[in-house]
């Protein structure tokens, strides 16, 4: 195994935080935008990572944004180093730009696929590697049972967790339609949605008026939603790869999904989740009822899809698997 000198450049986020615990990793942070705002940041941030990586040697830039990429895709001609992109979504537009570097990984064959097709790259250029996900061990018993008061969430009542945007490609309508059949079977049931609205209009066309729905905003923490669920829903119309769905399984959660790219790609509908269409709420209320009726089964289905994060969305085997990729590069 080869040793990486590291260096993370970034424009800010939520996980500045865990940077500054890592020792052994170099990151700066350098203001920069996305979207078509970028075209006023393009010289600036080129000269910027070309001087960079001048600077310290570098020899690939791995990068996750299709901005950053193409600055280093152009940085990689004059200065001769490799370059790699993650394609995190299905995405549109910029096509004789985008997805030029020497490797592209993506988060699951769905997106690999979407690639292939819609940007002309060769199959051989696309790898799929799943994301990975920490386990999420619920240590703040204190917080979980607050939150249980505060809510009035007793021990007899059932809960669903939705997290995710409160979009439509989200299905977060169509959740609401079914949670609505289903209140009228279950009585002692919730659903807890966390997330960010994208349109503040259907907060309260959809949900403020139904006591039942407990709403809350984005969390850097929400293990302990996780703990106090019964199961996890995400109806997604479009999803590449959602990360609660994984995380669903590192806390055994049963999780009903939309049968739709990457989450149809690894729920085998069944085996370790339920998939349905998302445009069918009756549906969803169903598979929704089933579950709450026949507990073992939900127990059953998130010990299996345990064990299939355990297999696929190991951070020690993403971590080996995006090395090979490297040392492909650099080596040859």
């Amino acid at each position: 195994m080869n040793e990486y000198r590291t260096h993370f450049i970034t424009n800010g986020g939520d996980s500045l935080d865990r940077l500054k615990d890592i020792p052994s990793l170099n990151f700066e942070l350098f203001n920069f935008s996305t979207g078509y705002k970028n075209i006023f940041y393009s010289r600036k941030f080129y000269e910027y990572l070309r001087d960079y990586v001048r600077r310290n040697e570098i020899g690939l830039i791995h990068s996750h944004h299709r901005f950053p990429e193409l600055i280093s895709t152009r940085i990689s001609k004059i200065l001769n180093v490799k370059t790699v992109t993650t394609a995190h979504s299905y995405v549109s537009g910029f096509k004789y730009l985008s997805f030029r570097s020497d490797r592209i990984i993506s988060v699951s064959n769905s997106v690999r696929n979407f690639l292939i097709k819609n940007y002309g790259l060769s199959k051989e250029k696309v790898i799929t590697i799943y994301n990975p996900v920490e386990h999420l061990i619920n240590t703040d018993l204190e917080l979980s049972k607050k939150f249980k008061e505060e809510n009035n969430i007793t021990s007899e009542k059932k809960v669903l967790l939705f997290a995710g945007r409160i979009a439509k490609d989200k299905g977060y309508d169509t959740l609401i339609k079914s949670f609505d059949l289903v209140t009228k079977q279950q009585t002692n049931v919730v659903l807890i949605i966390i997330g960010q609205i994208d349109n503040m209009v259907h907060r309260f066309k959809y949900i403020v008026k139904n006591k039942k729905i407990i709403l809350i905003p984005p969390q850097k923490n929400i293990s302990y939603l996780f703990s106090i669920s019964n199961i996890v829903v995400l109806p997604s119309r479009i999803d590449p790869f959602p990360f609660v769905m994984i995380e669903s399984g590192s806390m055994k959660k049963p999780f009903i999904g939309g049968n739709t790219g990457g989450i149809a790609e690894f729920i085998e509908d069944g085996k370790n989740g339920l998939l349905i269409d998302p445009e069918n709420p009756g549906q969803l209320a169903e598979k929704i009822n089933f579950l709450l009726n026949n507990p073992g089964i939900g127990k059953q289905l998130g010990e299996n899809l345990f064990e299939k994060v355990n297999r696929f969305c190991d951070y020690n085997n993403y971590f080996s698997e995006v090395e090979k990729i490297y040392d492909s590069l650099l080596t040859c």
